[in-house]
């Protein structure tokens, strides 16, 4: 079956994906393009998938439509299969007119409604930059859509910038409000202000009348430790739809990889569903604090054990893969120390904060998991917990399929490692890729998780001296030239 959806031009965000960045058209510019999708569902109606794409308007080519004015004009084509099902559609999207293209900053925004039954989607999505023909590569993504009927369900979670009241309701507007989102969910250090918006459905379900308890907070995403001062609650009136629409000061929060979490609890505060959504901080103004390890008692713990200091710093150079960008900072100037009390301070802080109920256990589980990397992925050069395929496997766990090509005609030594879920990401991968057959030494060119290495070229570094291509086309160049044997885009879009 197949099925044409018209949808709206708006505004709206969440889940981060960078797209694409691609390169090779009249004006020598790489289109950049980023993508968040969330979902909903207003008990008794279908749910829905909204797509905000954001399209970084210097990198886009710009046509004078009439004399000083100008514009640029991008395609966007979507399809959502599920089985023999499809769902598609294909939109023009019109820049913001500009009447000089010299002094070109911001980004226009694209939004899309789709109105999906419940069920796993295959999203894949292409871009066209139309002044210039140039095509992106397409960019599938999975979609989960799981709003079971009468069962209390948050929505996913909007990071915006701002929003107005709908004076004319859209087909993109929620509870009456227009939202402008923030497609890329970073936050750099002038930005003090985080504003989030979710929808929490069904309560009426678990009671008839009365009140319950939603709580939101900031996690790490390494450790999942709560942040202090970023921990809230807030009662609501039973009923079908809630609505959670709200601001959080980060002022004062440091910079690091985060979650915001949604909880539903009922009466007795327990734990009903609950929702997260990744964003990123960048905050130098904010370092980690002494006051943090002062009062750390090492006494009788694992830590207080280890007293040659040449193997605390080991210990907590081990750590630099699972480290908040906080932890990070201050471990490594610790290490150039002899403060050998603070180290193991810190060792045990560390470990506690991640696994409070045994420590120790959480210390010579990843202990483990160094010693398996360092035999794996070790060089000449560098132990296996500094490798790029060390750093993957420490900080999200073994993946469920690796898929190691180290012969392809024509081609580098490639893996490729598939994760079905990692946290709330799900379907990540990582491409890596060795210089030559005769090393160990494979180093991350591409992944899709969020935060991490993002190349839409790694097939051409892969290929790169393939019948004489290399670099020397230019770095817009985005295709490669199939030979026999060439599988790694067929591994990566279908991991086997």
């Amino acid at each position: 079956m197949n099925t044409s959806i018209t949808i709206s031009k708006k505004v709206l965000v969440t889940l981060m994906l960078l797209l694409v960045a691609f390169a090779g058209n009249a004006q020598t510019k790489k289109l950049k393009s980023y993508l968040s999708t969330t979902t909903y569902c207003v008990p008794g109606m279908t749910p829905y998938v909204e797509n905000a794409i954001a399209f970084d308007c210097r990198t886009a080519v710009y046509k004078q439509f009439e004399p000083g004015k100008f514009k640029a004009t991008v395609e966007v084509v979507t399809v959502f299969r599920k089985g023999e099902e499809s769902v598609f559609s294909k939109v023009a999207v019109d820049s913001p007119v500009v009447t000089d293209t010299t002094k070109l900053d911001g980004a226009f925004i694209d939004q899309q409604r789709f109105s999906l039954p419940n069920g796993e989607y295959q999203m894949e999505i292409c871009i066209t930059d139309l002044n210039s023909g140039d095509v992106l590569p397409p960019t599938t993504v999975t979609v989960d859509v799981n709003y079971p009927d009468n069962t209390p369900a948050i929505s996913d979670i909007l990071l915006f910038d701002s929003y107005t009241k709908a004076v004319k309701p859209k087909d993109c507007t929620k509870s009456g409000f227009d939202f402008l989102p923030r497609v890329y969910p970073f936050y750099g250090a002038n930005e003090n202000k985080l504003s989030f918006y979710a929808e929490i459905y069904n309560s009426d379900k678990l009671y008839d009348e009365g009140k319950f308890l939603v709580n939101y907070y900031i996690e790490t995403v390494e450790s999942s430790n709560r942040m202090q001062n970023y921990i809230f609650n807030k009662r609501f009136d039973v009923k079908k739809v809630d609505v959670l629409l709200n601001t959080i000061d980060i002022s004062e929060l440091p910079s690091g990889n985060y979650y915001l979490v949604v909880e539903m609890h009922d009466r007795s505060n327990e734990l009903i569903c609950s929702k997260s959504w990744f964003f990123q901080r960048s905050n130098p103004n904010v370092s980690f604090k002494m006051d943090d390890l002062a009062g750390v008692n090492v006494a009788n713990t694992f830590v207080g054990n280890i007293t040659e200091i040449d193997t605390l710093r080991k210990y907590i150079r081990y750590l630099d893969p699972i480290c908040s960008e906080m932890e990070r900072d201050y471990s490594s100037n610790l290490v150039r120390t002899d403060d050998m009390k603070t180290m193991q301070q810190f060792l045990f802080n560390f470990w506690s904060k991640r696994f409070p109920m045994n420590p120790k256990q959480g210390f010579d589980d990843y202990l483990a998991a160094v010693k398996r990397v360092n035999m794996s992925f070790g060089t000449t050069a560098f132990p296996g917990y500094r490798s790029d395929r060390g750093y993957v496997f420490l900080k999200y766990g073994q993946p469920d399929k690796i898929m190691e090509v180290p012969d392809e005609p024509a081609a580098r030594p490639y893996e490729i490692w598939h994760y079905y879920q990692v946290a709330n990401q799900r379907d990540k991968k990582f491409v890596f890729m060795a210089p030559d057959r005769s090393t160990n030494d494979y180093q991350l060119i591409h992944s899709n998780m969020v935060g991490e290495i993002n190349n839409p070229r790694w097939p051409m570094e892969i290929y790169q001296f393939v019948y004489g291509q290399g670099y020397d086309q230019g770095v817009d160049q985005t295709e490669y030239e199939r030979g026999w044997g060439s599988h790694a885009v067929e591994l990566y879009n279908n991991p086997r």
